[in-house]
């Protein structure tokens, strides 16, 4: 049986690319690969949005023009890593006084292979329990393989 950890999510996946691209894909390609139905905004989304920045905005865009909030960078260091506050509820809504960290580290394992380690931390602070961590874990696992693929290809 497995267990969920109620404060954690780690994930990784290793992609045939090289660090620099890897980091490129997931930062500057986040549009490319993050799935259009996951999503807080009241209608249909339209991009997914990372500003590539420190402090630049995480959002989505929606079909009525709305932008939706899902965080900022917390820490931007090209291309080893980015820290990015997720600032979701349990609810799936966005609160301005929430974060956790969704820390990303880019790792050369060659010249064109890279291990992505992501982790989701402080998961208490969402509320919603087991149920929340659970769902948000088989989320997190096929939106990196859903990353890889891009990045596979970039």
């Amino acid at each position: 049986m497995e267990t969920i950890n109620l404060t954690t999510i780690k994930k990784e996946v290793l992609v045939n690319a090289s660090q620099e691209t890897a980091f490129k894909v997931f930062t500057g390609r986040m549009d490319a690969w993050w799935p259009k139905t996951h999503h807080v905004g009241k209608c249909p989304m339209v991009e997914s949005v990372l500003e590539q920045k420190q402090s630049g905005r995480w959002f989505s865009r929606h079909e009525d023009g709305s932008e939706v909030e899902i965080g900022h960078i917390l820490k931007w260091e090209p291309y080893g890593q980015v820290i990015l506050a997720w600032q979701i509820d349990g609810n799936f809504q966005y609160d301005p006084a929430l974060i956790t960290e969704v820390e990303v580290n880019f790792i050369a394992e060659g010249p064109k292979t890279t291990r992505v380690v992501m982790e989701h931390r402080d998961l208490q602070k969402l509320g919603g329990g087991a149920k929340v961590v659970g769902d948000m874990d088989n989320g997190w696992g096929m939106i990196l393989n859903l990353y890889k693929v891009v990045a596979d290809e970039a």
